[in-house]
Order: C-alpha cells, then sequence, then structure tokens
C-alpha cells in the first residue's frame, strides 16, 4: 500500500537491535534509543513525481554498511545528512510488492554466491556418534567401534575404513568410514572429493563472526565450518572418475578471463575467492546478510586486484589445509615455548597472561601464547581451547607439543593473513563485477541458498 500510494520511500536502517545478541562480527551495536529493538526512519512522500501505476522509488542506507555501530556515530550520521537532506550511499531497492523494503542481500543480488561459484556442493558427511566413529587418535578407533559390529552379524572390524578426515579448522582426526553405519554417510561428496582435494566450507546462514569460509585439504565433516549446524563444502575438483575436472563453473572461468583479457584458472578463482571471504572485515560488512544465505564473491573489476586476492588466498589455503608449515616469525624459540617438561596427561586448560599448563600436576607450563591466538573463533568456534579440550587425558608427549605449537603458528599467521586480506577486499569494493557482467541471469529470490 505504501509502495502503491507514494511517489518516494526511503529508509535509514540505524539497526541496534541487541535481542539476539551480537550478530556476525558486529560488536557493541547501539540503538539510538534505550531500547532492546532496532530502530529504523522511513520518510513516505507523495509529492506526484512518478508516473500513474508505478510503484514509489524505494532507497535504502545501512548504518552498518557505513561502519557506524556506535550510537553517537549514527546520531552525527543523521546530523550530517540534515544539512543537505541527503545521506550518500543508498542502494536502490528494485523488489515485489510485498517483498521487504530493504535490498536482496548482497548489493540487491549482484554478487555471485558460492552455489553459483562452484557446479557442485553438499554438505560433509557425519558420523551421528563421534565417540564411538572418531577419534583423535588412529589406535583410538578399533575399541571403540568393534563393540558396535559385534551386534552385527558380520563383526569383522576392516581397517581399510579407518581415514584421516578434517572434523574441525585445523583439527584432523580419524573416522571409521562405514557407509552402512554412519549417519550421514555423503557418499556422492566422498566420490567427488576423492584422496587429493581441496574445498571450501561455509554455512548457509548464520555464518556469525570470523572468515565466512574455510578450506580443508581432507573429507571434511559435516560440522566442520564451526562445530555446529551443519554446512556444505564446495570441492575445487570434481573427483568422479566419469568427471574428474575442476568444479568452478566454466561460464564464470571464461567471464572472468574475457573481463581482465588475461586467462583465469579455476584453482586461482578458488584461491582468490578464498581471500575474499575470510577478510578480516567480510562478515562485518555483510552481518545481515550472511544471517540468511551463503557467502557470496565480489569479484573485482581489476585483474591486478584479482591476482592479489589470488596470492593471499593461496597462502591462507596452505596454511589452513597443512599444505606448508607456519611462516617462520610463527616459530620463532619465543613463540609458545615450552617452560616446564609436561609430566602426565593432559588436564582441562585455563588460560592466563599468554600462558597455559597442560598437566594436573603442574608440570608442562608453556608461555608465550598471544591472546589473540587463544580466542581466535570461527563463528563462535574457538580453535585452539576447543582442540586442547578433544585431547584431554592423552598423555603429553613431544609429538603432541610439537602439534600444539604447530596449531598456534598457523593461528597467529593466519589473523595476519586475514587482515592482509582485508586490504584486498577493500580495493575489491570499490568497484565489482555484477552478474550482469559475469553472464549470470538475475536472481530473483534467494532459493538456491536455502
Amino acid at each position: 500500500m505504501m509502495r502503491e500510494r507514494f511517489d518516494r520511500i526511503e529508509i535509514i536502517d540505524l539497526r541496534g537491535d541487541v535481542r539476539r545478541g551480537e550478530r556476525a562480527g558486529v560488536e557493541a551495536d547501539q540503538g539510538v534509543f534505550n531500547i532492546m529493538v532496532g530502530t529504523a526512519i522511513t520518510l513516505a512522500i507523495a509529492d506526484g513525481s512518478k508516473a500513474e501505476g508505478e510503484p514509489a522509488d524505494l532507497q535504502y542506507h545501512d548504518s552498518w554498511t557505513e561502519g557506524l555501530f556506535a550510537r553517537g556515530a549514527k546520531l552525527g550520521w543523521l546530523a550530517d545528512g540534515a544539512e543537505t537532506g541527503i545521506l550518500p550511499n543508498s542502494v536502490v531497492v528494485d523488489r515485489e510488492l510485498l517483498d521487504d523494503m530493504r535490498p536482496r542481500p548482497f548489493q540487491n543480488g549482484e554478487w555471485l554466491s558460492l552455489r553459483e561459484v562452484f557446479a557442485f556442493s553438499k554438505s560433509g558427511m557425519k558420523s551421528g556418534n563421534d565417540d564411538i566413529f572418531a577419534s583423535v587418535l588412529q589406535a583410538g578407533l578399533r575399541p571403540q567401534v568393534e563393540p558396535l559390529l559385534r551386534v552385527r552379524a558380520d563383526d569383522r572390524y576392516d581397517r581399510s575404513l579407518e581415514r584421516y578426515y578434517s572434523y574441525r579448522p585445523l583439527d584432523r582426526r580419524w573416522f571409521f568410514n562405514d557407509l552402512g553405519l554412519l549417519d550421514r554417510p555423503g557418499p556422492m561428496m566422498q566420490r567427488v572429493w576423492g584422496r587429493d582435494n581441496v574445498g571450501l566450507y561455509a554455512l548457509p546462514s548464520g555464518t556469525g563472526a570470523g572468515p565466512a569460509v574455510w578450506c580443508h585439504g581432507l573429507l571434511p565433516d559435516y560440522h566442520a565450518f564451526r562445530g555446529s549446524y551443519g554446512g556444505y563444502a564446495f570441492p575445487l575438483h570434481d573427483r568422479r572418475p566419469n568427471i574428474d575436472a575442476p568444479n568452478i563453473t566454466a561460464g564464470l572461468i571464461a567471464s572472468l578471463s574475457a573481463a581482465y583479457g588475461e586467462p583465469v584458472t579455476a584453482e586461482e578463482v578458488f584461491d582468490a575467492i578464498l581471500c575474499l571471504l575470510s577478510a578480516s572485515s567480510y562478515t562485518l560488512r555483510f552481518a545481515e546478510d550472511l544471517e540468511d544465505v551463503f557467502p557470496r564473491v565480489p569479484f573485482p573489476t581489476g585483474h591486478e586486484i584479482f591476482q592479489d586476492a589470488v596470492r593471499v588466498g593461496g597462502e591462507i589455503k596452505a596454511v589452513e589445509t597443512f599444505a606448508r608449515e607456519p611462516g617462520e616469525n610463527y616459530r620463532q624459540p619465543e613463540f609458545v615455548r615450552v617452560v616446564t617438561r609436561p609430566l602426565g596427561a593432559i588436564a582441562p586448560v585455563d588460560y592466563a597472561d599468554g600462558s597455559i599448563t597442560l598437566c594436573e600436576n603442574g608440570s608442562g607450563r608453556i608461555t608465550g601464547i598471544p591472546l589473540a591466538v587463544w580466542s581466535f573463533s570461527v563463528s563462535g568456534y574457538r580453535l585452539l581451547p576447543r582442540w586442547l579440550e578433544a585431547r584431554v587425558g592423552l598423555p603429553v608427549d613431544l609429538a603432541l607439543v610439537r602439534e600444539l605449537r604447530d596449531i598456534c603458528g598457523r593461528i597467529a599467521e593466519l589473523i595476519d593473513l586475514f587482515a592482509e586480506a582485508d586490504i584486498v577486499l577493500n580495493a575489491t569494493l570499490r568497484e565489482t563485477l555484477t552478474r550482469e557482467a559475469l553472464g549470470f541471469e538475475p536472481v530473483e529470490h534467494d532459493a538456491n541458498d536455502e
């Protein structure tokens, strides 16, 4: 009714809804009033300027897009606009009369969803009972699984079904890959993944703070993104024998090559996406959109910026998939230093002043763990504390300490790489390739993100 009766409508979204807690990377978002619900200003103008029967022109302004979260900053923004009666950077809302009066996610749907970039995507495998089918140690699988096998007619334990896989970010474990026993075995996903692959993993909604995707070098678990709420894998290659080809949509590779005037490979597209969606501000900028849909990719218009994204994304991929050691700066003697020799098993660990103690008897004190490394999380899943928690009760030997130092080094390097990716994202967002420029049809709704 409003769009039919008015000629122009301008919406100024001041956010500030604190009822659900912090949203995807947005900390301390404040309302402009002392209330818990969010606030928006709607200006509806009837001045006879639109043609007969046409709906009102609709413009949308977002305080989050402007990087405004504090009450004072939002009120200052409004005051500045009051001088001229105009706020900059409005987005035209082009939707049906009964749709929301806000843009479709990600620039009115102008950017491609991960579902459009990759020809095949599927959720990862799920055991249904990790205490039985998954183990930190390979030797721990058999005693966990055999009691269950005894209730079946065929109770033989087949060691060939033991497989190393990506359980959580930077946490690789073993699982018993019996397709008849697993709750969600994902046979198609396993065939596509094959024995040698890498893939992005993302949530279809509710991404939360931190990187919007994670890269795994082993078959991923269903909860391989944040430890809950499932997720989807987007492999770089489709390893099925009748296909065995890159999994990036062929039309996208051709379109990017044409746009840049240079040939683009599937791996370059993969690495560029990993960079842009890992940028430290990506989930902050697009917090609201990521509540509802898969992450979307803002490909830069310039080939040089694209190459920067490829370079940074390649480094992120190498660190997240264990393809190389952390850089030398993240393996210095003072970084994660063992002060006292560990004697015993890992006990529940507390963090204080950059140090932890691994064993209940007070031995195994380790210093030099930056707070940023200890606190680092993917959508609320704190990598280092959860990695240690999963190993409580295991003997603290040299191999475990080395692995702990390696994980800390990887987290520290990723923090720096995500900041570098943020520079690339900022350059990209100045001018991006639209779906029309890439030859993709307009999106009427977001059903393919469900």
